[in-house]
Parts: C-alpha cells; sequence; structure tokens
C-alpha cells in the first residue's frame, strides 16, 4: 500500500477489525491474529476508489490483506501493452511479490467494491513468514494453485474452442473495465480509456475491422455507450451473455 494514502487505523471505526478470515492467516491462534492486527494500518475503501498507483508516485510498504470486499489489481505486460488484471477477494492479500525480489513496476489497484483493508509492515511479514511455518506453507500452496491455474488458462487459450474473434474482445473489455456510477446514479462498468482498436485485435488476436464491428454493434444494441476516450458498459450481463459460445 502507497504510504501516503494509508491514513492510519482510526479509519475503519465502525467495521470489525480482525485478521480471522485472511487465508494465508487461518491456522494462526486468535491471540497472535489480534497482535497482528494491533500492528496494521486498518482503512475502510469506497467502490471505485484507487489504493494504489505506482505510476503515479504510489510506494509499495508492506503486504496488504483484503479483509472485506475485493480489488482489482492492474499490471502492464509485455511490448503489445497489454494489461493483465488480478481480482484479490475477501481473504486474499497483495503485495508480498515485492518482498520476494519480483518487480512490480506499474501496479495499480483499485477497490471494486466497499470494504476494508489492512497493511502490515513488509519487515513484519518477514519476520512473520520466517516464525510461523504454517504462513509459509499457505503462502506455498496459494502460488501452487495460481501456477496450475495458470497453467489450464493458458491452454484453454491455445486450443481452438476460445471462441470467436468478437468473443474474445467481449471478454478484454470486461477485463479492462472497472466499476462506475453514472451521472443518474446507477451502478455500470466504465473503461477510462480504451485501447485503440489496433491494440485491441493484438491483444485478443483478431483483425482491426472484427474490433471495430463489434465495438459499434454493442453500442448500437444499448449495451455501450460512448464516452470518448472511454467506453461505458451499460448492460454487463448482456455483454458477459455475449462471451459464451452460442
Amino acid at each position: 500500500m502507497a504510504r501516503n494514502m494509508v491514513q492510519g487505523r482510526n479509519e475503519a471505526s465502525g467495521q470489525a477489525q480482525t485478521l480471522a478470515g485472511i487465508a494465508i492467516l487461518s491456522a494462526l491462534p486468535p491471540r497472535e491474529l489480534a497482535l497482528l492486527a494491533a500492528e496494521c494500518d486498518w482503512r475502510g475503501v469506497e467502490r471505485g476508489e484507487i489504493l494504489l498507483n505506482l505510476d503515479q508516485g504510489g510506494e509499495l510498504d508492506g503486504v496488504t490483506f483484503v479483509v472485506a470486499g475485493s480489488v482489482r489489481l492492474a499490471r502492464g505486460s509485455g511490448a503489445a501493452g497489454r494489461i493483465f488484471y488480478t481480482d484479490v477477494n475477501a481473504g486474499g492479500q497483495f503485495g508480498e511479490m515485492a518482498l520476494f525480489g519480483v518487480a512490480e513496476e506499474g501496479l495499480s489497484a483499485v477497490a471494486r467494491e466497499d470494504g476494508l483493508v489492512a497493511t502490515l509492515s513488509s519487515d513484519r511479514f518477514i519476520e512473520l513468514l520466517s516464525r510461523e511455518e504454517s504462513v509459509s506453507r499457505a503462502l506455498l500452496c496459494q502460488y501452487a494453485r495460481l501456477l496450475r491455474a495458470r497453467e489450464v488458462a493458458v491452454t484453454a487459450e491455445s486450443g481452438a474452442t476460445e471462441g470467436t474473434g468478437a468473443q474474445r474482445l467481449y471478454g478484454e473489455l470486461l477485463a479492462l473495465a472497472e466499476p462506475h456510477r453514472n451521472g443518474e446514479g446507477q451502478d455500470c462498468l466504465r473503461i477510462a480509456r480504451l485501447p485503440r482498436h489496433r491494440e485491441l485485435a493484438a491483444r485478443v488476436d483478431t483483425t482491426e475491422e472484427t474490433v471495430a464491428r463489434a465495438i459499434a454493434e454493442l453500442v448500437r444494441d444499448g449495451i455501450a455507450l460512448r464516452d470518448y476516450p472511454g467506453l461505458v458498459v451499460a448492460d454487463e450481463a448482456r455483454l458477459r451473455a455475449l462471451c459464451e459460445p452460442a
């Protein structure tokens, strides 16, 4: 979590400040959980709130546990400029990869719903891993499951049943979209800056013509609204349905 974005333990007053639901800490006794909770910086967050943006001067300073709600992480990768998204739900955590020497350049974190997060300092987390075997084992098991899930996803992407170019584009648009509230106070999804058609085509392995036609059809059917330089997804359910094979 960025130092200048976490304001202290009192911001989350009124919500239960407990780490009992954090998966990698589940084997710790209540007393240890209480001690860790007392050392965390707690923060209540609102939907759409930016928790961290390294490109705008943010700074990782510890491991952040998602106690309630969910957080979307975004990382840029590769020359194609593709952005990879990871949703961290309640019970998960982020920020620990930097402690293991893995670069987190360009990382950003946005709350997908109202919730509560708690940040433990880097030194304290490293000490915890060194002292508590159950936490280290739980973290290794978590990484193993993520690795296996990624292997399965890569295998699926290389197969012939991935869907049409338009379906892949619809999935990419959903991945790019963030929670948003329009001028009438209605919840929707919004892509603040829609990538160029050429970039989108490269990401989903299709043609620029397919991208242009698919987006135009979404707008024509009222599923999406143009909001230059972005795009508003007005009907998330219908867009998700379009991603499914016929």
